[in-house]
């Protein structure tokens, strides 16, 4: 795993986050179900996630690395004030918890490192599949724990990193 942070994030406005995290979610999503979108689509496939269970989790594409000011994404750091906010390119896969975004995680699949934008209020992942729950089972693959969700019933998948903080 590598830290590419040269310091601690703090969140210093959780609304203002959170509404430019859905936003960049939303876009995101957009263009993985838009044009020349094949080489997410293919990645996703080739991790056998289905197209179906994709949308549904509202999965995204950013498809160029980007640098953000902290302070528009309610962020700051402390020990490197001069530090822009990266989001990489890859698979965004947003982490939802009764319609609340939680925490963002980028896939680059150039890399193959996943990463965690800072300000997300959780570093793992809980998906539940109904209200009785038979097992549960851990991962420590973003994506062998998605898969695993997608494929087992009444089940409580937990993904747990290693990640990275993008930044």
């Amino acid at each position: 795993m590598k830290d590419s942070s040269k310091g601690q994030w703090k969140i210093t406005d959780r609304e203002m986050w959170k509404n430019k995290a859905m936003a960049f979610v939303t876009r995101s999503h957009r263009h993985l179900w838009g044009k020349n979108n094949e080489d997410p689509l293919a990645f996703l496939f080739l991790c056998g996630l289905e197209n179906q269970f994709a949308k549904d989790m509202i999965f995204g594409w950013n498809k160029f690395g980007q640098k953000r000011s902290p302070e528009n994404w309610g962020l700051c750091n402390e020990s490197c004030p001069t530090e822009k906010l990266f989001l990489p390119a890859g698979i965004v896969v947003p982490y939802i918890v009764k319609k609340e975004l939680k925490s963002v995680f980028i896939h680059s699949y150039d890399k193959n490192a996943t990463y965690i934008i800072p300000g997300s209020a959780t570093t793992f992942l809980t998906l539940e599949h109904g209200p009785s729950l038979r097992k549960t089972i851990r991962a420590d693959n973003l994506f062998r724990g998605l898969k695993l969700f997608q494929d087992t019933e009444d089940c409580q998948v937990i993904i747990q990193g290693p990640f990275s903080f993008s930044c």
